[in-house]
Formats: C-alpha cells, sequence, structure tokens
C-alpha cells in the first residue's frame, strides 16, 4: 500500500513513522495521531507530513486505507506478514520508475571490471548465490563471506563492491566497506535502511523497507527479515548489467 518511490523521499523521523507502521499494521487503525505521535517518538506534524509525502489526506484516511488493506489480504498472509509487503515490491520491479531507481547501479556494475559480494550470516550466502548469477550472466563475480579477510590498500580501483546487510549497522561489514573504499572500489550497498551507517557509506545505495523481523521461536535477537526483495534485486541488476554488457561488445 506504500509506494518504494515515496518511502525513498522520507526523512529519518518520517521513516521512524513508516518503520513503526509496518511493524504494528494491526494496531494503527486503533491509535489517535497523539498515541501514534508517542509511540513513534515524534511529532504529530511528523505524522501529517509522512501521510502526505505517502499520498493521504490525513491520518483518518491512512487508517481506514490500513483496515481496507488488511481486509483484503489473503489467508496465507495472516502466516505469513511479509507477503503484502513482498507483494507490493515484486510488482514495482518492471516499473520505468523503479528502472531509473535502478539505472546508477546498472551502470556502475556494467562498467566495472570484477564485482565483488560481500555480507555475514543469511547475507554472505546471499553473497554467494549473486557472485554465481552474476557469473552466469557472463559477469566477472566472486563473493566474500568472510568479513575479516584482509581488503589490499589498493588494487580495486575497477571493482564494484556490493555490500548486502539488513540492518546497515554491522560492524565488520563498516570496516570492510571502508576498506573498500579505501582501495579505491565503489561501493553499491542493498540494504533495508537508506539512513544506515552503510548506506551513508555507499557511493550508490538501494534499500528494499521490508518490515523487521525477529525469530519468536528460538532467539529475539535473530533477524529474519525476509530477503526475497534481495535475491530479486541480485537478478534483476544481473539480467539489466549483462544486457548492457551483451550491447557493448556487439558495438566492438
Amino acid at each position: 500500500m506504500f509506494d518504494l518511490e515515496k518511502v525513498q523521499s522520507l526523512n529519518e523521523l518520517e521513516m521512524l513513522v513508516y518503520q513503526y507502521i509496518l511493524e504494528h499494521m494491526d494496531n494503527v487503525p486503533m491509535l489517535t495521531i497523539r498515541q501514534l505521535s508517542t509511540n513513534c517518538h515524534v511529532s504529530t506534524s511528523t505524522i501529517l507530513r509522512f501521510c502526505s509525502k505517502m499520498g493521504f489526506d490525513g491520518f483518518s484516511e491512512l487508517k481506514y486505507a490500513i483496515k481496507k488493506e488488511k481486509q483484503q489480504e489473503h489467508s496465507f498472509e495472516q502466516y505469513y506478514d511479509a507477503t503484502v509487503h513482498v507483494d507490493s515490491f515484486l510488482k514495482r520491479l518492471n516499473q520505468q520508475t523503479f528502472y531509473e531507481t535502478l539505472k546508477p547501479a546498472i551502470t556502475m556494475i556494467a562498467s566495472a571490471r570484477h564485482i565483488v559480494f560481500s555480507g555475514i550470516g543469511t547475507s554472505g550466502i546471499l553473497g554467494n548465490y549473486g557472485s554465481r548469477y552474476f557469473a552466469n550472466m557472463g559477469i566477472n563475480a566472486y563473493s566474500i563471506d568472510d568479513p575479516f579477510t584482509p581488503i589490499p590498500q589498493r588494487g580495486f580501483e575497477n571493482t564494484v563492491a556490493i555490500i548486502l546487510s539488513v540492518s546497515g549497522e554491522t560492524t565488520e561489514i563498516i570496516k570492510q566497506s571502508t576498506d573498500f573504499k579505501r582501495s579505491g572500489a565503489k561501493i553499491l550497498s542493498i540494504t533495508n535502511d537508506e539512513h544506515s551507517t552503510i548506506a551513508r557509506l555507499a557511493d550508490y545505495n538501494i534499500s528494499y523497507y521490508m518490515p523487521d523481523e525477529r525469530s519468536i521461536y528460538i532467539d529475539p535477537y535473530i533477524n529474519i527479515t525476509t530477503q526475497i526483495p534481495v535475491i530479486a534485486l541480485i537478478e534483476l541488476l544481473a539480467h539489466q548489467a549483462g544486457k548492457e554488457f551483451a550491447e557493448k561488445a556487439s558495438q566492438k
């Protein structure tokens, strides 16, 4: 129900409202604007600006839209709350406006001689998948899933480092991103928060804005935020960059 391009226009305080609403969709329609402002630790004017940027005339219209969205959800989504957000994200992938968002990243990849993926945990696994997928498209790519791998102080001038991180605040990956920049690499980050440290360190960042989700069965500190958008972004970037590589090769 939230347009990704509009989400990208939010400032840090408005993003707090957005994240709270994503994580409390069932409760928000029952809150007053003052209650929501207290829960988000922002002013009521911030909430009204958020509503306006999202295309709603006010908080009441936003609450009505949330209620309507919840009524339209399928039974499966009651068991997996991220589905509605993933569905909304995937529908935007083929829109021209979203392509314009990806274009700088595609250009970075197509202009590089080497692509290196980096991440920890689930992000590290996705980095391995990304490097193989890029290689399948004829792009020179490899992955680093050990955050303590030393990064030489030079020699990465023709390299794009694709940094995968849900929070964008993992200490080891922040240091590694800094080392990549110092060595001459360009940084393309894929994070869930455009205001995170890694996103701000990057030459270009793509965020996917999924609800933050934690394991309620084993350890509440384990992040289980859906990574379906990351897989989709990796494959889309590979296809578009591969297309540019092929066009350049045909012109030689």
